[in-house]
């Protein structure tokens, strides 16, 4: 009997009787069971109340919002065809036996490596929109619109299921004559590498790259502010005096009697910081989301692209086959965590999370919401539960300054 790795073609021959499985020693088999369990139901049910959490809270309906949707999807994608069929393939039987058939086989592999790609392509389509959001406001009113967003993650979408259709299309089962089954797939070495560079180490450096940008000029802009407010108060307590005939002298504060300043002004220094501080909140939450998912997947791909170049075979009882599960588990902790980061770094997520769990009264009505607001406008103040009435006032002049 041989076994057969899903990831490449290297047979491992098990046919002396002293030979063993390290996997199938108990206190390592277990764990792993335990680990793929875990991660399954959080994939599973995370993902399926971050869909339901933002298509049915009018409040969560925004632009980034709907490519984070769009993401826990096909994280969905991964508890439904990959966690469990790869628990049961690599340490539910002996030997990597594969109980599941031909169609589940090529589901699995195809789908193992599509949804890293829809991942990274969607993470890179909201990056770019909160960068140009972020740097020019202007320019994203004009060209961000809901139209384009799905255009471009359905080409994602398409993009992602055509460029990964080898694996697909290599998948077979292969049937050894004692009546054990593997899911296997030829060597694929240019194709692994190619892959490698197009979906993970080019998008890393663009996403690095977007991040450094909006972080440098979120900071600066919010440390400008700061100082400039300190600067206007050290003025502002320099008041006049005044001398009564008495000998007595009364200093009049500047601020609080010749600048008092007006409802309008009073109002928008007061919402430019929240503003910042919103944005920030949402820069913080996609840089978690992105660095978790280039350090969770990297051991999967290094992995890849190790057992497709090397002529090396991998034997059971040597502790480095223990690094295939590891690899897989932590590229599924990949799709199941983003729902735990938006949960600890959003409040807005935590309170709209409350209000589907409660029912609360109109949380499932349809709300009519003004299409005029910015993008910033996804990400309002930390204390608001409901949207400006003044956004999308203030929209609607600049539209209607704006050249047509």
């Amino acid at each position: 009997m041989s076994f057969n790795s899903t990831e490449n073609s290297t047979y491992i021959a098990v046919d002396d009787p002293d030979a063993y499985s390290l996997i199938d020693e108990t206190f390592i088999r277990y764990p792993i069971i335990i680990a793929y369990i875990f991660v399954f139901v959080v994939c599973l049910f995370g993902n399926l109340l971050t869909i339901l959490v933002i298509t049915t809270h009018p409040l969560m309906k925004t632009a980034t919002n709907f490519f984070l949707a769009n993401l826990a999807a096909a994280d969905l994608l991964v508890a439904i065809f990959c966690i469990l069929q790869n628990m049961i393939h690599i340490v539910g039987f002996n030997y990597g036996h594969w109980p599941l058939g031909e169609v589940l086989c090529k589901l699995y592999l195809s789908v193992l490596h599509m949804v890293p790609c829809t991942s990274v392509g969607i993470l890179l389509c909201v990056s770019l929109e909160k960068y140009i959001a972020v740097l020019h406001p202007l320019t994203a009113l004009k060209i961000l619109t809901h139209r384009l967003r799905v255009t471009v993650t359905i080409s994602i979408w398409i993009g992602s299921i055509l460029l990964n259709s080898p694996f697909f299309l290599y998948a077979k089962l292969i049937e050894y004559p004692d009546g054990s089954n593997a899911c296997y797939r030829e060597k694929m070495p240019v194709w692994v590498t190619v892959s490698f560079f197009i979906w993970y180490t080019i998008p890393v450096f663009v996403l690095a790259g977007i991040y450094l940008r909006i972080g440098r000029l979120l900071w600066i802009t919010g440390s400008n502010r700061t100082s400039t407010r300190q600067s206007s108060d050290s003025q502002g307590s320099l008041g006049k005096s005044l001398k009564l005939a008495n000998g007595r002298v009364i200093v009049f504060q500047q601020e609080s009697l010749l600048n008092v300043p007006q409802n309008n002004e009073r109002k928008s220094t007061n919402k430019r910081p929240k503003d910042t501080e919103g944005r920030r909140k949402v820069v913080r939450l996609l840089f978690a989301v992105v660095l978790s998912f280039a350090i969770l997947t990297l051991p999967q791909h290094a992995r890849l692209l190790y057992t497709s170049w090397s002529s090396n075979q991998l034997f059971l009882h040597q502790w480095t086959f223990f690094l295939q599960p590891v690899s897989y588990i932590l590229l599924f902790v990949s799709s199941a965590i983003n729902p735990i980061l938006y949960a600890l770094l959003s409040k807005r997520f935590r309170d709209a999370v409350s209000d589907v769990i409660h029912c609360r009264k109109g949380v499932f009505s349809k709300m009519s919401r003004s299409r005029n607001r910015t993008l910033v406008s996804d990400v309002p103040g930390e204390d608001s539960r409901c949207p400006s009435p003044h956004i999308g006032i203030r929209m609607q002049r600049l539209r209607q300054l704006q050249p047509q």
